[in-house]
């Protein structure tokens, strides 16, 4: 009787055994043909935690490259539509050799102030229009107001958003100006956005994605009562000249001459401007561009991170399994010979 209990003991031992055997072999399979050290939670709750973090992460990264990205491509595009005010292209001349030209017209006959004169209309025109420039549908030198055309010209007035960018200061216009160029838009890109006492975006914290004509062009009156608008400057000076004698080039009207030399002055204050604001458009993208190249070293360090703690070394997962197999198939044979004689044992 006691020996039928040995016998059923060593049977129940060794089923367990195998079983466990078995299951060992089954799980190293499945790391083979899947890769991961783990498939649920419940299998390592503290690598499956530690994994979500990680890919959490990585998401975030993600996100913040994305934006990035769309800022990069809204600054670039905002200082090409910039390039052809600053540099000209094949249908306008640039601001230096518009100055140029313009102090060159101290001959005495002048011919080409009436033609110049025209040009410069046109060229002021056309700045308005590259101020109108869209990305992703929305205008980019509009501040926050994106679906909105910035720049109208009515007559010789030149509105943005719906107001005189030469009203002078101390005038409800102005003041509504100063609003329009002091907007912003702050973005998060991962440089860790935070917000003051007073629940403001502290700005280094944060890019500013709003681009704001206002600033690029000018806006206002100086000390004198004249634009300080590169477009509207341009556009007084070609009326001037457009109004000379076609053929002698003679001013208009008296005072005329002294008049254009005087804004032919500050139109060069505002091309420097220009031309000023253009770098700084053109560093912003540079900026960002510096904070994507340290996300992409973020995010591929992170998948090396999350590739380590939940993927299998596959030549180890591989020998580990055949390790297994053997283990089983041992087991089997020792199994075997162990019930062989426990069987005749017991018919003896």
């Amino acid at each position: 009787m006691s020996f039928r209990i040995t016998t059923n003991g060593l049977f129940r031992s060794y089923g367990n055994s195998i079983r466990r055997s078995k299951e060992k072999v089954n799980d190293k399979m499945e790391r083979v043909q899947t890769t991961r050290n783990f498939s649920s939670y419940a299998e390592d709750p503290a690598a499956a935690a530690k994994a979500f973090r990680l890919r959490r992460d990585y998401w975030r990264a993600g996100d913040y490259l994305e934006t990035s990205s769309y800022l990069v491509s809204k600054f670039e595009t905002a200082w090409t539509a910039g390039g052809a005010i600053v540099n000209g292209d094949d249908s306008a001349t640039s601001l230096d050799g518009i100055y140029s030209a313009m102090s060159g017209l101290s001959d005495a006959t002048a011919s080409g102030r009436r033609a110049l004169g025209i040009d410069l209309i046109s060229k002021s025109e056309s700045i308005a229009m590259s101020m109108n420039a869209r990305y992703n549908g929305e205008y980019i030198f509009a501040g926050n107001d994106g679906l909105n055309v910035p720049y109208v010209w009515d007559g010789d007035t030149l509105l943005y958003r719906g107001v005189d960018v030469s009203a002078a200061p101390d005038t409800a216009a102005y003041d509504a100006l100063k609003a329009m160029d002091g907007e912003t838009a702050y973005v998060n890109i991962g440089l860790g956005m935070e917000e003051d006492e007073n629940q403001k975006i502290i700005p280094n914290s944060a890019v500013n994605s709003a681009i704001s004509g206002l600033n690029f062009l000018g806006y206002g009156t100086d000390e004198d009562g004249d634009p300080i608008n590169l477009a509207v400057i341009m556009r007084q000076i070609g009326n001037i000249y457009k109004n000379c004698d076609a053929d002698s080039g003679d001013f208009a009207n008296p005072g005329d001459k002294e008049r254009a030399s005087a804004l032919t002055n500050k139109l060069l204050s505002a091309i420097d401007r220009v031309q000023e604001q253009h770098v700084e458009l053109s560093a912003r993208s540079a900026y960002v561009k510096t904070n994507i190249s340290q996300l992409e070293d973020t995010q591929f360090t992170l998948s090396e991170q999350i590739d380590e703690l939940e993927h299998e070394d596959i030549a180890l997962a591989i020998s580990e399994m055949m390790w297994a197999q053997y283990s089983y198939n041992a087991a089997l044979r020792i199994g075997n010979d162990i019930l062989s004689e426990s069987l005749f044992d017991y018919m003896r």
